[in-house]
């Protein structure tokens, strides 16, 4: 089981800030996970950063269960 906080965009159109999942894998099929169950956010999803515990990860980062992923597409300034 991990634990997934949402940001910005993501939080909005989702109409939730985090939610449990049960996972393990990397952090690229989670991606795939994601955009095959929200693909009207794949846009989003697929220029998306995620960090494990806070830390910053890359696609081939594997996922055990216990970790808190944050999923945080990019910002855009104005």
């Amino acid at each position: 089981m991990i634990r997934l906080l949402y940001f910005a965009i993501l939080r909005e159109r989702l109409g939730k800030q985090e939610e449990m999942l049960e996972f393990s894998g990397s952090i690229g099929e989670l991606r795939k996970l994601l955009i095959e169950r929200e693909p009207h956010l794949a846009d989003v999803l697929k220029v998306c950063l995620f960090a494990v515990n806070q830390e910053y990860v890359g696609e081939d980062f594997v996922l055990k269960g216990g970790e808190t992923v944050a999923v945080i597409p990019p910002v855009s300034g104005g």
